[in-house]
């Protein structure tokens, strides 16, 4: 018997746009109070909008910079004085600069970890804590990424591969809550991310889908992007079943994928 959202917080990061959008609206229309958080305070806003038009639950919308050192768990840590039961982190949000590693810009390096597992570890820790604290189940859902397993993914899957071990190791530290922890490892799909490759990650992409009879700019190609509506129906299924059982990864692909 899958449990009630309703009435219980959560927070999504990279709530503007996207998987983490798709997942604020699926938790909205289950009747969960979220903090919705985000680069854009204008995209928040649209996102909070769609929820409140199809009678969905409380949105508090949250511009931040995560890579700014304790943003995210100091929201987190707040959370307590507003609501009694803090039920579901979901770190979605991430940067991806996929330049080689040769010649990216090290601040570049810093950026992604900054906000792909700096970011996402301290606000697990305050988000544990919470949890603790309020005596309730809860649940947290790390979003990596299938760069993560290929050995083209550079530094931005290096910053996957991070989150996946987090994850891993809390799932063993936290065998005796009632906090469970899944990580989502999606592939190919239509996000904001996709804006960050280079010209010549493009074209190698164009020629790899070249290559198994798909035209980028045709109606096929949406067989290589998969709707992140998806994701978002994934993680609420996630979310309503029973404490006792631990999802610990869910690996989500595109019906074609790419070896780039």
């Amino acid at each position: 018997m899958s449990i009630s959202l309703n009435g219980k917080a959560g927070v999504v990061t990279g709530a503007s746009s996207g998987i983490g959008r798709e997942i604020a609206l699926a938790l909205g229309q289950a009747g969960m109070t979220q903090w919705l958080v985000g680069r854009s305070s204008s995209e928040l806003e649209v996102t909070a909008a769609m929820i409140a038009e199809k009678g969905g639950g409380p949105t508090h919308c949250v511009p931040m910079d995560l890579a700014e050192p304790g943003a995210l768990a100091r929201l987190v840590q707040s959370i307590g004085k507003e609501h009694d039961h803090l039920f579901a982190l979901v770190n979605n949000a991430g940067i991806m600069h996929p330049e080689p590693i040769l010649s990216a810009d090290p601040a570049q390096w810093r950026a992604m970890f900054d906000v792909n597992v700096l970011a996402p570890l301290e606000a697990i820790r305050a988000a544990v804590d919470l949890m603790r604290h309020q005596g309730k189940a809860g649940h947290i859902i790390n979003v990596s990424s299938l760069a993560a397993r290929f050995d083209a993914g550079g530094v931005y899957g290096a910053s996957k591969i991070a989150l996946d071990m987090i994850s891993r190791s809390l799932r063993q530290e936290l065998e005796h809550d009632d906090i469970r922890v899944t990580s989502i490892v999606p592939g190919g799909f239509s996000t904001n991310l996709g804006r960050s490759f280079a010209p010549e990650s493009m074209a190698r992409m164009a020629a790899a889908a070249a290559d198994k009879g798909i035209d980028l700019s045709g109606p096929d190609a949406a067989r290589l992007f998969g709707d992140p509506a998806k994701i978002a129906e994934t993680v609420l299924f996630i979310l309503e079943q029973p404490i006792e059982l631990n999802f610990q990864e869910i690996v989500i692909r595109p019906a074609v994928s790419l070896e780039l």
